[in-house]
């Protein structure tokens, strides 16, 4: 007995590390240079031997089709389907094909050149590329591809090849905000629910889409109305959308309208990470093989290695609106050279070559109006340089109006400039043909000698007569249809004159970090705006100067605002805000009463009336379940008011569900409740979504058959009994992570794969199939009837002669896919002498580690 042991743990000890081995060979595609040979006589126990030459090149793969992560040279790429073909060994060969290597980003241009093959056929890398290696490892379901870097084509941060963006799956789909109202106070009640609905369905490329609001009050009943309906779909060639119904236009060149008809416009989406914001193209001479790294605001944003001779970097992502960059050229000698590239931006900036652009034509949508009169229109903006962007635009009505405009923006040493001038003629009825200019100045400018940021200052000034679209469009109806407001015998001069149009526009946005060396001491702002009219209306103005820093306790802000409307009534206000985490203030894990901050409003209009707020906010662990308790204190030089207020939401896996009460020292009350939701209608039956679904949303439909419980790794949903869940909020044409978080399961049953990557088109429902084995596991504890060894890898049968399980280590074998009662035949060679069967039955109280069964001292007979 003494040497039966001894020879056990020899055996599982011997075997641990050749297995592991096994696991770990990276064998070149279709060679068999790295078999490992066992040596199996520490594997055997009298006379009985496991065939272990299936695992000399790693674990085996069968030919067949696989949900495969493909990575290269360390780099995850994609997770797409890949077919693995029988080679005469056990290890199966992935069938790269001409398509499969553009996506991972493989220049083919030598394949593509020698051979004519088709595009589906299986290309040995091996051969087509020197040097390159593949490794499966069917635990993770990962292909590691080692290729030269020769072979590697140089992408932008983010691409994503167009071939693997997904239209998704057939679907109807409906989504609801729903809030009810009820307050009450002495001698009258009030009563009021809305129903905000969205709801539409996919079909290949095509999305509809359609929207409406229901409301309803005691008083007057229920009222729908339907805010837009439209149907849109990509154009992949023009990296673009098109879009039949409601839409509205962009408003960078003239000010955005509602059109229902039909737009052609540019998606920004579809380009790789930051191509689609302004960065200046760096060039260079690099002498030997150079490091080359950019910095902006001592930050290090791109680093790159180039061969001698010149060098170009086009595909570089800068941050915010920014400041110069600083380039650094460090050659093979260890010598350095810098120089810098100014760098600023204001919106109408793009990067030399590209191009954004806008056209339409339709109606007007505007229930305003008594008439839809015609309209087109058409914008472009196209990057010239480094230094200069160029646009126009073009509008037209069939009322007799027309406008055009040209633009220049400009990058310089001393900020972004951006200037255009629009051009309007408007022929409206009883009026004279009114035209008229407006002229637009805009800067940005990063100073870095204090980190100043002046993002946004504009300034407009439009002539007496000049009229946007939307104005012109708006006076015709007031002249036509005559203003109510006026006296009667008003005429169509006098509409004119009482017609609000803008003369001067200025807005300002500047914000300043206050540091002295690495101290601190928080940032301010300043945001203004002022404008003034033509029809005498006095001007209008807003301004706000705050503060914000934060302390050892905690935070705090304060903020200044002075307002002027058109009537010339001003109005000014202070608002300061501390905010005090109890973890900062008790320490770590401190929550009194479940709470785990406290926010401190005081808010003021310098006339007599002050309110003070205090919230205590808290959340469950899981962040399910968030809730605050709010007391409310106002004071007039008339009354004080004191109101105390609680909320409480509670994040479901089918929708977010708030509840909210108050009470005030004046009898009045109030309570309401809100839901939002919505639900897919597929080929598999309804699902929920854990929230509303918006318009442009691209979602990925779960699919995880009997993981009932298991949770999505961002967001709340989770799989429910259908076996499906909905993740919303996916960018699309980007590689979206999903995962699943299998430790919340309920189910015994086995996720093959955890995680998988989706590329959704813009509005897609893409569905993701996680393979699941529903079939119930257990651990066995094996002894023989003869008292003999079990040895480690023995296969076991069920009454089918499937293959359900091995044996482990101590004769524990692991199973899956089985009954609550049967017979089980482990096998370790061929002879009669090399089996044994083992009767079992799952009590309803068995033991359990997880989900899986334990069944112990399980004999199995000869």
């Amino acid at each position: 007995m003494f040497f039966r042991r001894s020879f056990l743990c020899l055996s599982i000890s011997a075997a641990i590390p050749l297995n592991a081995i096994a696991d770990d060979i990276k064998s070149t595609v279709n060679s068999a240079a790295d078999d490992v040979e066992f040596n199996d006589q520490f594997l055997f126990n009298t006379g009985n031997k496991i065939d272990v030459g299936r695992f000399s090149q790693g674990n085996p793969i069968l030919p067949g089709k696989y949900q495969t992560k493909i990575n290269v040279n360390g780099k995850a790429k994609i997770t797409t389907e890949v077919e693995f073909k029988d080679n005469g060994t056990p290890r199966a060969t992935p069938c790269m094909t001409l398509t499969l290597l553009k996506q991972i980003g493989i220049n083919t241009e030598s394949i593509e050149k020698n051979d004519s093959s088709d595009a589906a056929a299986c290309i040995d890398i091996a051969k087509a590329f020197p040097g390159a290696t593949a490794n499966f490892n069917t635990s993770t379901q990962e292909l590691d591809l080692t290729v030269p870097q020769l072979y590697v084509l140089k992408l932008p941060q983010g691409y994503v090849d167009p071939s693997l963006w997904e239209e998704g799956i057939p679907v109807a789909m409906a989504s609801y905000d729903l809030n009810a109202w009820h307050s009450e106070g002495t001698g009258s009640n009030s009563d009021s629910a809305y129903a905000g609905l969205r709801y539409g369905a996919n079909l290949g490329p095509w999305r509809f889409r359609s929207r409406g609001s229901l409301n309803w009050n005691e008083k007057n009943g229920s009222d729908y109305s339907n805010q837009d309906i439209y149907l849109q779909r990509d154009i992949t060639p023009l990296k673009a959308q098109m879009l039949i119904g409601d839409s509205y236009t962009r408003g960078d060149a003239f000010d955005s309208i509602g059109l229902r008809g039909l737009r052609l416009y540019n998606d920004d989406r579809m380009l790789p990470n930051g191509l689609s914001s302004y960065a200046p193209v760096i060039r260079g001479v690099a002498n030997s093989n150079a490091r080359v790294s950019v910095t902006q605001s001592g930050n290090k944003i791109y680093e790159t290695t180039v061969p001698p001779g010149a060098f170009e970097i086009s595909d570089l992502s800068t941050t915010g609106y920014g400041n110069d960059l600083l380039v650094t050229i460090e050659e093979a000698d260890g010598s350095k050279r810098s120089f810098s590239v100014p760098y600023s931006s204001v919106t109408q900036m793009l990067r030399p070559g590209f191009a954004r652009w806008d056209v339409g034509a339709g109606e007007l949508h505007d229930d305003s109006l008594h008439d839809s009169p015609k309209v087109a229109y058409a914008t472009l903006y196209y990057g010239l340089n480094n230094t200069f962007t160029g646009y126009t635009g073009l509008q037209y009505m069939d009322t007799g109006f027309y406008a055009g405009l040209a633009g220049l923006a400009m990058n310089t040493e001393i900020g972004a400039f951006a200037l255009d001038v629009t051009h309007s003629s408007a022929d409206i009825d009883g009026l004279r043909t009114l035209t008229g200019q407006s002229y637009r100045l805009s800067f940005s400018k990063m100073l870095s000698a204090t980190d100043t940021s002046l993002n946004v200052a504009a300034y407009r000034f439009s002539t007496e007569d000049y009229l946007s679209l939307h104005d012109a469009a708006s006076l015709a109806d007031r002249v036509k249809y005559r203003d109510r407001a006026l006296k009667p015998g008003s005429g169509s001069q006098d509409v004119y004159n009482t017609f609000q149009r803008m003369k001067n526009q200025i807005q300002v946005n500047i914000s300043q970090p206050l540091r002295s060396g690495k101290v601190d001491y928080g940032s301010m702002y300043v945001n203004g705006s002022w404008q003034d009219y033509w029809d005498g209306s006095r001007s209008s103005s807003n301004y706000t100067v705050g503060y914000s820093n934060a302390f050892t306790y905690g935070s705090y802000s304060v903020s200044l605002q002075r307002t002027y409307d058109e009537f010339g009534e001003q109005e000014d206000s202070v608002y300061l805000n501390v905010s005090l985490p109890f973890d900062a203030l008790f320490g770590t894990g401190k929550r009194p009463a479940g709470f785990n901050s406290v926010n401190v409003g005081l808010n003021s209009d310098f006339k007599g009336s002050t309110s003070l707020n205090t919230t205590a906010n808290g959340n469950t662990e899981d962040n399910r379940f968030n809730y605050s308790v709010t007391s409310s204190n106002s004071r007039t030089d008339e009354s004080t008011l004191n109101q105390i207020s609680g909320y409480g939401s509670y994040n479901s896996p089918y929708g977010p569900l708030s509840l909210s009460a108050s009470a005030s020292d004046d009898n009045q009350q109030q309570y309401s409740a809100s839901y939002s939701g919505g639900m897919l209608l597929h080929s598999g039956g309804i699902t929920l979504a854990p929230g509303s679904i918006s318009d442009t949303d691209s979602l990925a439909l779960i699919k995880a058959s009997g993981a009932k419980g298991a949770r999505l790794n961002n967001g709340d949903g989770e799989i429910g009994n259908s076996g499906y869940a909905i993740m919303p909020y996916l960018s699309a044409y980007r590689e979206n992570r999903i995962g699943l978080d299998t430790s919340t399961m309920s189910a015994d049953v086995e996720v093959k794969n955890t995680s998988t990557v989706a590329v959704p088109r813009s509005g897609a429902v893409v569905l993701v199939n996680f393979e699941t084995d529903e079939g119930r596991s257990a651990v066995l504890e094996l002894q023989r009837s003869d008292n003999g060894f079990i040895p480690l890898g023995a296969d076991v049968l069920n009454e089918k002669g499937e293959i359900v399980g091995s044996v482990g280590q101590a004769g524990q074998a692991y199973v899956r896919g089985i009954e609550d009662k049967g017979t089980l035949r482990v096998v370790w060679g061929n002879g009669q002498q090399s089996a044994c069967n083992v009767h079992y039955q799952i009590q309803p109280d068995a033991q359990k580690a997880g989900l899986t069964t334990l069944l112990t001292h399980q004999l199995c007979r000869m």
